[in-house]
């Protein structure tokens, strides 16, 4: 390294040479610091994984802002209060005028009920004898109406279907040998099943879209006088899974056509699963995808962790492009650090692969603002 004190030449071609040194040292130097910063930067990220694989819950619990959930009519109530006293999109707030100090509360404001729900009109009006009281010297004006919102409970009903059956007047009349002719029995979704297409889409909704178990949907059943066990419909549902094969084939090529494809999977004991101890694990993968318009939620069971559970799902056999041909669609795929998903991001469908927060110091994960421009 040159000494500073040390007389400069009076040469030029040697100050050049001396100063074409200093920027290149100064240029190694950068790239040391640069180095340097960056791992660090590495080492503390390692450092605040290790910390919380070392430190931090080694199970799933329950947030402390969950435990809140249990007051949600309470909840639900405050925020209607809160509600009522924002102004309408078509209304100016007036200028408060304080008295005494104080700003006067503002009304709340009812909104208005929808207007394609069916209108049931009940009329009161006074009683005959204050009518006639009233005499000549009244005329009526009109009503003051008031809207309030009523439901009427489901109705469970039978449906009786008959079928006509015919027999021949001769016996040597033309088709007499077959006897007794019957009229063909009505598509079923399930055939010579007790449950109404009806009564199926009621229990599917219930359960997996209003999050009811089964044995709730007995509860509620039985209140209304009706035997239908859990373990009726638990049947049902598994007889579904045919039938409703081409509507799981329309949610699977959905599951692909957005912009970002969400993946994780979660352990779960199968008892008496045939070729399968017991204390076994198996695995229940979840996909989140579609696009933003039409989401999908899939859930795959398996009894593998392996990246081939995946890629069957997102890209099966019979869907797959030819040789040199673009792909059917491209998407990014989020999940967590597990190698599997490594494996199934070299696919040419998928152009990026995000981390959640908690694996963000993986450095094959893209960055969330980099996702958020993509998308």
């Amino acid at each position: 390294m040159l000494d500073r004190a040390q007389p400069l030449p009076a040469d030029p071609v040697e100050l050049h040479r001396i100063i074409a040194q200093l920027h290149a040292q100064l240029a190694e130097s950068e790239r040391e610091r640069v180095a340097q910063t960056t791992r660090i930067e590495h080492l503390l990220e390692t450092i605040e994984l290790l910390r919380r694989k070392r430190f931090g819950p080694s199970a799933d619990r329950i947030p402390e802002s969950q435990l809140g959930l249990f007051d949600e009519a309470e909840l639900e109530a405050l925020i209607g209060e809160l509600e009522a006293q924002l102004p309408t999109p078509s209304e100016t707030p007036a200028p408060a005028t304080p008295t005494n100090g104080e700003t006067p509360k503002r009304k709340p404001i009812r909104r208005p009920l929808p207007a394609h729900l069916p209108r049931v009109e009940r009329v009161i009006d006074l009683p005959e004898a204050v009518k006639a009281a009233m005499g000549e010297d009244w005329i009526f004006i009109g009503y003051d109406s008031a809207e309030q919102l009523a439901v009427i409970p489901r109705q469970c009903y039978v449906i009786v279907t008959k079928r006509a059956k015919y027999v021949p007047v001769n016996a040597d009349g033309p088709g007499a040998e077959v006897g007794v002719q019957i009229a063909p029995r009505p598509a079923q979704i399930i055939p010579k099943s007790i449950a109404h297409s009806s009564l199926l889409a009621a229990i599917v909704t219930g359960k997996f879209v209003d999050g009811l178990p089964l044995y709730r949907q007995e509860r509620m059943f039985t209140r209304e006088g009706i035997e239908l066990s859990r373990q009726t419909m638990a049947g049902l549902l598994i007889q579904l899974k045919t039938p409703l094969k081409p509507v799981a084939a329309a949610l699977k090529a959905l599951l692909c056509q957005g912009r970002v494809v969400q993946i994780d999977e979660t352990r779960l004991q199968v008892m008496n699963e045939p070729g399968r101890d017991n204390t076994q694990q198996s695995f229940m993968w979840v996909f989140c995808g579609g696009p933003p318009q039409a989401p999908v939620r899939w859930f795959e069971y398996a009894p593998s962790r392996g990246a081939e559970v995946p890629q069957r799902v997102l890209f099966p056999a019979d869907a797959r492009s030819p040789p040199g041909a673009d792909p059917p669609g491209v998407f990014y795929l989020q999940s967590d650090g597990f190698s599997a998903y490594h494996v199934l991001a070299e696919a040419p469908e998928v152009i990026g692969h995000a981390g959640c927060w908690a694996h963000y110091p993986a450095s094959r994960f893209i960055s969330s603002q980099g996702l958020a421009a993509a998308a």
